[in-house]
């Protein structure tokens, strides 16, 4: 019989204790007795069916709001614009629009089935000209358009409910996935099936022993999904029914694979020799692709640099009243697959401040290989405000022209950072450098070593030229917030 795990301190041991029995009725099964009017309410409000009602009705005010709108716009008769736009729910429903989204799904997804379901009707609409000699065709297909865009603004509108998860695997498994989830907090994990006692507590998640019981768990706690881990020991078969009974609950099974950080785009399940397999693309380190992203980010630096030139004479002036020294700071840094090159700044630090580093070596407060200190006194006054804004790193575009760096990469790495590198960091070194990257626009030096590397590690693996675009996007928001950034 399935157990539970009361929470404990981690230092103490809580022996397993039998759970509150189930209610003795469950409405699927005919041939059981039903002991009161309580257990039935109580067993039906613990399934909480998807509302799909209220959400349609919506749908359908919004369709028959486009038909007034269209019929005093156009030339459509009003009641015409009425009885095309009663339909369109089932035509959502139909698309299966109101199906509750599987696990992972993107927050556009369901604006984009509804959009997609109206460019359908306006095509037949279209495609049926001939056949609606009562009827302006355009003005139906203005009509039909206006429906989905209407029901993907909805859709986009709605706060998306948080999937109720139960993770079923060994203790340190768990733990582990309930790490990841919560950095996100798109998630919220309700039970926990583990397949031995745990001596350390999961936070206020119900832990259950045994795994046979794992269908019962996530109905119980009315979850969406049950995601088995790794080393979970099930066999092929015991996996596969535990698919049907999730099933009969009303959720869904989600296998983990192991792997780490891997995009949904490179991986897609296949199936060979009765085995089916998930096959992980390699890594796009070369390619046309790349030569597009070399051939936009030099010209983007050509540009940018002509037009910033007077922002780099004034930058330069405001360095050098605030501080004698060059303005123009020049450093060796490591490129891709280990090549040195000169990589230009704007000088934010004293002249005198690598002589000063050994000295303040104690006051590190990075807990990697990197060197940082939130109130560095070699900075400049000058300089401070310079990386709070990031642009002391306005004469890297030269470094870009060059072909040294990327608009977009990893963290370029001094020399001795790279002599102290295992085998995750110098992952970086296979892709050139960035001014900015996934590890600049997710908290900087705000984060840990760890994090650090595992971010460019995964834009290194991951990389596409929409993730480029995106961290673009996002770099305006870092620099704009500051954080992260001395």
């Amino acid at each position: 019989m399935t157990q539970t795990l009361p929470q404990v301190a981690p230092d103490q041991v809580a022996p397993p204790v039998v759970p509150r029995p189930r209610p003795p009725m469950t409405p699927r099964d005919p041939t059981l007795a039903v002991a009161s009017v309580a257990d039935v309410v109580e067993e039906l409000a613990a399934r909480r069916p998807r509302r799909v009602w209220p959400v349609a009705a919506l749908d359908l005010a919004l369709a028959v709001a486009v038909a007034l709108v269209t019929a005093r716009t156009t030339d459509l008769p009003l009641g015409v614009a009425l009885a095309a736009a009663a339909p369109w729910p089932l035509l959502l429903l139909a698309a299966g629009h109101y199906r509750r989204g599987a696990l992972g799904d993107a927050r556009g997804t369901r604006a984009w089935a509804a959009a997609r379901t109206g460019v359908r009707a306006t095509v037949v609409v279209l495609a049926g000209a001939p056949l609606l000699a009562a009827a302006d065709p355009m003005a139906l297909a203005q009509l039909s358009a206006a429906c989905g865009a209407a029901s993907a603004a909805h859709a986009l509108a709605r706060h998306p409910r948080r999937p109720r998860l139960v993770l079923a695997g060994r203790p340190r498994d768990v733990r582990e996935a309930m790490v990841e989830l919560a950095s996100t907090g798109q998630h919220e994990v309700v039970a926990a099936c583990l397949t031995r006692p745990s001596k350390v507590a999961l936070d206020a998640t119900a832990a259950y022993v045994g795994l046979d019981g794992s269908a019962e768990v996530v109905e119980r706690h009315r979850a969406d999904a049950l995601v088995l881990l790794p080393g979970a020991r099930l066999s092929a078969t015991e996996v596969r029914r535990l698919h049907w009974a999730l099933g009969a609950v009303g959720a869904e099974l989600c296998v983990g694979t192991g792997l780490l950080d891997v995009t949904p785009g490179r991986a897609r399940v296949l199936a060979t020799g009765g085995l089916a397999l998930v096959h992980v693309a390699p890594a796009p380190l070369r390619g046309p692709r790349r030569w597009v992203k070399e051939a936009v980010e030099r010209t983007c630096a050509v540009v940018g640099l002509l037009a910033l030139v007077p922002v780099l004479l004034v930058l330069v002036v405001l360095v050098r009243l605030d501080s004698p020294g060059p303005a123009i700071y020049s450093q060796v840094r490591v490129g891709r697959d280990g090549r040195l090159f000169t990589m230009y700044k704007l000088r934010s630090m004293s002249t005198s401040a690598p002589d000063e580093r050994p000295q303040l070596v104690a006051c590190n407060e990075s807990d990697g290989v990197l060197f940082k200190i939130r109130q560095d006194p070699r900075v400049t006054r000058t300089g401070r405000w310079l990386r709070r804004t990031s642009l002391d790193e306005l004469p890297q575009l030269w470094n870009v022209v060059r072909g040294e760096m990327s608009l977009v990469g990893p963290r370029p790495a001094l020399p001795d950072e790279v002599e102290r590198y295992g085998v995750d960091p110098r992952r970086r070194l296979v892709v050139k450098p960035g001014i900015t990257g996934l590890w600049q626009v997710s908290g900087r030096s705000d984060l840990s070593w760890a994090e650090s590397v595992r971010l460019d590690v995964r834009y290194v693996d991951n990389w596409s030229l929409g993730l480029d675009a995106a961290i673009l996007v996002r770099t305006v928001r870092a620099v704009v917030s500051h954080r992260g950034a001395y």
